[in-house]
C-alpha cells in the first residue's frame, strides 16, 4: 500500500523487524524411523553456510554461532563509524 504509515513526501527509516541476515533454512532428514531425534541439514540463507545436525541442540548451536558472528560484524561496524 504506498503512502501507508508514512506521511507525505517522507518515508520512515526503520529496520525490518525480522532481517534476511537472520533467515536459516532447516531440512529434516525423511523418512524419519524410531522416536529419537531427527537429524537434518540447516543452512544460513544470506551466507549460504551450512552444517548438517542429529539432534535439535546441534541445530541451535548452528544457529547460535552464525548469529553471534553475525552480532560481532555489526559491534565492528559501528564502533568504526563512531568517532
Amino acid at each position: 500500500m504506498p503512502g501507508f504509515g508514512t506521511q507525505r513526501g517522507m518515508r520512515r527509516e526503520t529496520p525490518p523487524r525480522f532481517p534476511a541476515d537472520g533467515a536459516f533454512v532447516v531440512q529434516f532428514v525423511r523418512p524419519h524411523t524410531g522416536n529419537g531425534p531427527r537429524p537434518g541439514r540447516v543452512e544460513h540463507v544470506v551466507s549460504g553456510r551450512a552444517r548438517r545436525f542429529q539432534d535439535a541442540t546441534q541445530l541451535m548451536a548452528f544457529v547460535a554461532e552464525v548469529l553471534a558472528a553475525l552480532d560481532g560484524d555489526q559491534s565492528a561496524e559501528t564502533s568504526e563509524t563512531q568517532p
